[in-house]
């Protein structure tokens, strides 16, 4: 079938345009970073087809692509969604050369995401090719800017598009992935006042504050954390990950900072985590310690997503894979993907594609062919279904 035949070459067309997230340098879009390789292709791809192809800009010259397939139904599409960017090559062994090899395809991206691109490109094109009737409108939207800032999902939120639910591209062997975790990154920093190493009493050492901060945060966090559990997704997690203080080793430190993530679980919101994160400390610091300290505004907020395991989209998405598989697996994950903003704009989400979330941002990372053959089928039989009730 032309699913089998042309997804694996398509992944390795898609792997070989490098299209790595630039990070904070959101304008750099010179080779390797940016996805403007990506766009071009998408947008080339489907052109044959006469479909309006629609490029939105969420950061200068680099582009998501929508491509809009009618359907004979007058409702809302089905968006078919996947990243197009990658992180970092680095440390990889030729990152943007393809390679086939024991029924895998390695390269960077060939799991997350752009397996689950080349996946929904290629079901989209059998049917196109086949010329089949959509009983529902689909939307194919390849967007940019997943890995960083997820300024492609934003833009493509705020323009508005009228969408009946979202399968979002991503590492799920397969799993029909119905919620998963909110992220947010936040910073506290600690001012002490300096002082001679010899006479330490006259100062105020901002590495001792953090410390007492951090042992706040790990006894809070071990004891109610665990109480606080979503079905599908676990408990929250919180991970103290950056520290960064002192200047000299004969000098009391009156700086420290911490950086920290959270999993942030589906029923909570990120400003309540961090609000109660504040609450803690306020409460087991001493006052004198807690006005030392200063909460920069968290400068990462991705919010939980979850579809009721009985939503019509996830009944559909399973009957699907069951179709293909033989059986289907409703889950939920810990990372985070474009659907939090997808979700909380109302819009039911399916977090589904071939790969394991162990291979995304590996330095050795592949997918399997028969994964990527399978989930095309599943796509095709979903589109074809058309009811998601």
């Amino acid at each position: 079938m032309a699913a089998s035949r042309d997804v694996a070459q398509l992944l390795c067309d898609l792997i070989a345009l490098p299209s790595v997230n630039p990070e904070e340098n959101r304008e750099r879009v010179e080779a390797p970073y940016g996805e403007a390789r990506m766009s071009d292709y998408v947008e080339r791809f489907f052109q044959p087809f006469g479909l309006r192809i629609e490029r939105q800009q969420g950061l200068p010259g680099r582009d998501s692509v929508l491509v809009h397939v009618p359907g004979a139904g007058s409702g809302p599409p089905l968006m078919l969604e996947a990243h197009m960017d990658t992180v970092s090559g680095e440390g990889m062994d030729s990152p943007f050369t393809p390679r086939v090899e024991g029924g895998r395809i390695y390269g960077r991206g060939a799991a997350d995401t752009k397996g689950s691109l080349a996946v929904e490109m290629t079901a989209l094109r059998e049917v196109l090719e086949e010329g089949r009737s959509l009983p529902r409108g689909v939307v194919l939207a390849a967007t940019a800017d997943e890995e960083y800032g997820m300024s492609g999902a934003r833009r493509l939120v705020e323009s508005g598009v009228a969408i009946a639910g979202a399968i979002v591209g991503a590492p799920t062997a397969l799993q029909v992935v119905s919620a998963h975790d909110g992220q947010m990154y936040c910073q506290i920093t600690a001012s002490g006042i300096a002082a001679h190493t010899s006479n330490p009493q006259s100062g105020v050492n901002a590495i001792y504050l953090v410390h007492d901060v951090i042992g706040v945060l790990r006894r809070r966090s071990d004891l109610l954390y665990p109480q606080r559990q979503h079905p599908l997704c676990g408990s929250p997690l919180l991970t103290v990950s950056v520290i960064k203080g002192g200047i000299s080793e004969h000098i009391v430190p009156d700086h420290c900072e911490i950086r920290m993530d959270f999993r942030v679980i589906p029923g909570e919101t990120c400003e309540q985590v961090f609000g109660e994160m504040k609450g803690w400390l306020a409460q087991d610091l001493d006052p004198a310690s807690f006005a030392r300290l200063d909460f920069s505004s968290a400068y990462k907020m991705e919010p939980p997503a979850e579809t009721p395991s009985d939503h019509p989209l996830v009944h559909a998405m399973v009957r699907a894979t069951s179709r293909v598989l033989g059986e289907a697996q409703v889950a939920g994950v810990r990372y985070n993907t474009n659907a939090s903003h997808y979700s909380a704009a109302g819009i039911p989400c399916v977090v589904f594609g071939p790969g394991h979330i162990s291979q995304a941002h590996a330095a050795v990372e592949f997918v399997e062919i028969r994964e990527l053959e399978a989930a095309a089928q599943i796509l095709k039989d979903l589109m074809l279904q058309g009811s998601l009730a």
